[in-house]
């Protein structure tokens, strides 16, 4: 989904990448977007918000995902600090 947008710079981590934006104008802000988390989270909300208004039912259902990854996500920091913590 990024490729049109941005171009592959390296690795960043585990699970991670660099990307650097390409191309100009709506392209370029798409790329943008795509590339800074901190960017997309008002189109992210804007969206959800508008789904709750539209479908409420099924904006729920996707809501109630979001957060049991969000809770998944919260474990697996607290068991590597964990770990960290006992070496």
């Amino acid at each position: 989904m990024r490729a049109p947008f941005t171009a592959y710079t390296g690795p960043a981590g585990p699970g991670e990448v660099m990307e650097e934006v390409r191309g100009h104008g709506v392209r370029h802000a798409a790329g943008e977007l795509l590339t800074c988390p901190f960017c997309i989270s008002p189109w992210v909300a804007t969206t959800l918000l508008g789904g709750l208004a539209a479908a409420p039912r099924l904006t729920r259902n996707a809501l109630t995902v979001f957060s049991a990854v969000t809770v998944a996500d919260g474990l697996q920091l607290a068991y590597s600090a964990l770990e960290k913590a006992a070496e």
